[in-house]
């Protein structure tokens, strides 16, 4: 009863305050403009970051990171349903004598329809690509490559839905390792449209698949699967202090269908509560999160059942509560500066954990050339 009391009284000074986080700050990728049909253009993505963490117990040790990524991408739109970017992505830490990460970029958008597109090459990660954190490390815009795969993007009044297949591991007859991809499928649709209330229905499902069948490797095939459904609310205060209250419910699943249970679990669950809010002072949000043999190998680690150093230190029952705050300050039109803290609450251990960062985010366009009829 004392621990159901601490998170009603979290929850009620939550509500008196949209939340952003590292999710929000993940706005890089630019559509298809068709006012910049026939045009040639340099753009300029790039994020500098501080983040830490400081985390108790066994589940997810401390780290640092600090740094910086840089995209510089040449953008030619061929026609209203064609564009085409091509370029590189750069990341280098604080002190490390070469880049973590070299790649190229290359991204081409086709609008098949009017409500529909479809992405080849580098994807779009917008927004974490619908995903929650539980399932999809929001913080994976700091430490991994560009996902390339095939996406597709369907939106209209009341529906908003993508599909997409990236492949993190590509194999050719005789390789002596597997073929690793995911398949993931996010979107919400609206059922009660209102000026003062929004509801919607989530709808996420990533599937993660280890195997091949023209490969030398001796291991066998694994696949995970997660999904996740709910609630979601937007109530409309005003433009006083507080302008927006959110309320979203989170019921996410994990099961192992196939080959052995890597992590340990063949299938497990949580739930999540979240209380969130706008104000002049910036984002808020509060969130209460219950497991039980919870497993997202992408998700969040301090959200899993298990350490991410070893299996065996588990924890089949999780309960905690984060707070969050960011604040976000426009430096010029495409450059913005961000500041998170997080406080973490785990009632099982009895300990506090805290996390915060500080962030750079440039997003620049730059006219080349133009060729208009």
């Amino acid at each position: 009863m004392k621990k159901l009391y601490y998170i009603f009284c979290l929850t009620l000074f939550a509500s008196q305050l949209h939340a952003q986080t590292l999710i929000d700050l993940n706005n890089h990728y630019k559509n298809l403009d068709t006012t910049e049909v026939k045009e040639l253009n340099f753009r300029f993505e790039s994020m500098s970051f501080f983040h830490n963490t400081e985390y108790m117990g066994d589940i997810v040790d401390g780290y640092t990171w600090t740094g910086a990524w840089v995209r510089p991408k040449l953008s030619y739109t061929f026609s209203e349903k064609l564009k085409l970017d091509v370029g590189g992505h750069f990341l280098r830490y604080h002190s490390r004598d070469n880049f973590t990460i070299v790649r190229p970029w290359f991204s081409a958008q086709y609008q098949m329809f009017d409500k529909m597109k479809v992405i080849f090459g580098n994807l779009n990660l917008n927004h974490n690509q619908g995903l929650i954190k539980q399932l999809w490390e929001p913080e994976r815009i700091m430490t991994d490559a560009p996902r390339e795969g095939v996406q597709f993007l369907y939106e209209s009044k009341y529906l908003e839905l993508q599909n997409w297949m990236s492949w993190e591991q590509f194999i050719l007859p005789g390789d002596p390792y597997q073929e690793h991809f995911t398949f993931g499928l996010s979107g919400r649709a609206q059922i009660f449209p209102n000026s003062g209330l929004k509801i919607h229905i989530p709808l996420q499902v990533l599937v993660y698949h280890m195997g091949g069948e023209i490969d030398s490797s001796p291991l066998g095939v694994v696949t995970d699967l997660n999904y996740a459904t709910g609630l979601e609310t937007q109530f409309n205060v005003g433009d006083g202090f507080l302008k927006d209250i959110y309320l979203n419910l989170h019921w996410i699943g994990y099961e192992c269908p196939d080959g052995p249970a890597p992590y340990g679990y063949k299938r497990g669950h949580g739930y999540s509560v979240t209380v969130a809010g706008d104000t002049r002072l910036g984002k808020f949000s509060l969130d209460y999160w219950n497991a039980y043999q919870f497993i997202a190998p992408y998700g969040k680690r301090i959200y899993m059942s298990i350490s991410d150093r070893d299996i065996a230190l588990s924890q089949t029952d999780r309960s905690q509560a984060a707070f969050n705050y960011m604040m976000k300050q426009r430096i010029l039109k495409d450059i913005e500066f961000a500041f998170q803290g997080e406080a973490l609450y785990d009632f099982l251990t009895t300990k506090f954990s805290f996390a915060f960062g500080y962030y750079l985010v440039i997003n620049q366009d730059f006219l080349i050339s133009s060729v208009k009829r």
